[in-house]
């Protein structure tokens, strides 16, 4: 395409045009496109009318447009749609049809605005281009783009916070293995997470973020969503608990292991690795009470309150550990 475009230019000397990028306004309504244009050309200004060369990019096809200045409706469109490979794209309208250009950079889609204003300043220079032709966006100049920020900030801090610094409750290992590898809870994330991204990025175009940076900030949110999900879960089953946490039998299986008594209340197996010393002073077979919160949403919280003390004891009469 760019060996076609070269030929296009070839006898435009001492004449003023600039390499194009070109597409049909439906190009953009399709569901899938391979490339961020249809076709690539030169947009050659003849003083009082434009002339556009191009070839389609499918069947190489070149073809050949005249149109009157006074006769187009000039239009900035930006960098609204991910489709649009990151370049900033103008519209024509004309007597013949509706057209789409964008200025080509080549690989470097950065300069697209820059270029793109510098087209619409030298052809149509009376047309008032909006703000962001001017200057390049800035995350914190844009209120869609700092909730964005400040949500993702928000429960990322919750979720650390909360997990490791607030509850006294923790979903054991096992428990959490076993969640996350349910195929319902997978299908039922992956739907969670494709509406959330999808929701946030229509947002952000609402509000004027470019196609990049609203996909990335969706990611973000995304990511943040699912980190906070298993905290907010945690909490919301705490206040829905019916009551505190219970004491259940566990047998002690060395090393350092416990299985439950009654294993038709789906209570989850533990292992506690790191503090192997103090489960060995109790023979096989031992029975120990584990506490435990459980709310209407199944999850079994182990309560660190009402568990830790007789460890903490343990170890502060054994002394520093070697």
């Amino acid at each position: 395409m760019k060996r076609l475009q070269n030929e296009l230019v070839t006898d435009l000397k001492g004449v003023r045009f600039w390499r194009v990028n070109l597409a049909r306004p439906a190009f953009f309504k399709r569901w899938l496109t391979w490339q961020p244009f249809e076709a690539k050309g030169v947009l050659i200004d003849e003083g009082a009318q434009l002339r556009v060369r191009g070839y389609w990019r499918g069947n190489k096809r070149r073809f050949e447009s005249v149109m009157r200045k006074a006769e187009c409706q000039p239009s900035w469109l930006g960098n609204r749609s991910i489709k649009s490979g990151n370049m900033y794209w103008g519209q024509l309208r004309t007597p013949k049809g509706d057209m789409l250009f964008a200025a080509d950079t080549g690989v470097y889609a950065l300069p697209s605005r820059e270029n793109l204003k510098d087209i619409f300043s030298a052809i149509f220079p009376q047309l008032e281009l909006p703000e962001e032709a001017s200057q390049d966006f800035a995350l914190e100049k844009n209120s869609h783009s700092i909730a964005a920020l400040v949500l993702f900030f928000g429960l990322l801090a919750y979720a650390l916070i909360d997990t490791f610094f607030v509850s006294r409750y923790e979903v054991t290992d096992q428990q959490l293995f076993r969640i996350l590898s349910h195929p319902g809870v997978l299908i039922g994330a992956a739907v969670i997470g494709c509406v959330s991204a999808l929701g946030a990025y229509r947002w952000m175009l609402s509000g004027q973020v470019p196609s990049r940076e609203s996909l990335v900030l969706s990611a973000f949110l995304v990511s943040a969503i699912g980190l906070a999900a298993l905290p907010i879960a945690k909490r919301v089953d705490q206040v829905l608990a019916s009551g505190p946490s219970q004491d259940y039998a566990y047998q002690l299986m060395q090393p350092a292991r416990l299985e439950p008594v009654d294993k038709s209340l789906d209570l989850p197996r533990l292992r506690f690795p790191k503090s192997r010393e103090y489960w060995d002073q109790f023979d096989d077979g031992h029975l120990y009470s584990i506490p435990f919160l459980r709310g209407p949403l199944g999850l079994w919280q182990l309560d660190h309150e009402k568990f830790d003390p007789p460890l903490i004891s343990f170890f502060e009469k054994q002394g520093p550990r070697k």
